[in-house]
């Protein structure tokens, strides 16, 4: 038994020692998909998104629509995920200038109808993203959405 137990126990220090050293990141570099999203070239320029479809872009919103008639915290939630992430997805492959959201929502600003409420509906995305336990309310994320569509609508995109 005691055998047993000192190569249970070595099993698992190695798997410990193994996750360690994957996880470790030697050369500094920006993980693909880690925090903040995005290509960060540091060049100013950012890597185009391949194009939807305005029909493509139209059903992904009717997905995005059915997630928020689900109703409830979580339905709501990725509701107003998917929405800034259809919005930005078309931003970047409409060739909107910048490195992030905020950048590419600031060089796009004129022409959109009311930037303030898309900069609302984009930072409400970041509490929920970002924020221990936001709490979200229905009113508001109804309205963020109706945000992130209108800003679809004024940029070409449904």
């Amino acid at each position: 038994m005691n055998t047993i137990m000192i190569f249970l126990v070595i099993v698992l220090v190695s798997a410990i020692v193994l996750f360690a050293l994957v996880s470790q990141n030697p050369r500094g570099k920006q993980r693909r998909g880690g925090r903040g999203g995005g290509y960060r070239g540091g060049s100013g320029h950012h890597q185009p998104a391949p194009s939807l479809t305005r029909d493509q872009i139209a059903t992904r919103w009717v997905t995005i629509q059915g997630m928020a008639a689900q109703g409830g915290g979580n339905g709501l939630r990725n509701a107003i995920m998917e929405a800034d992430k259809l919005l930005d997805h078309y931003m970047r492959s409409s060739g909107a200038a910048g490195d992030t959201m905020a950048d590419r929502l600031r060089s796009s600003q004129n022409r959109l109808s009311d930037r303030n409420s898309v900069w609302r509906a984009h930072k409400l995305r970041n509490a929920l993203a970002h924020e221990v336990g936001f709490d979200l309310v229905a009113s508001q994320a109804r309205e963020a959405l109706a945000d992130f569509e209108r800003a679809l609508k004024d940029l070409g995109g449904l």
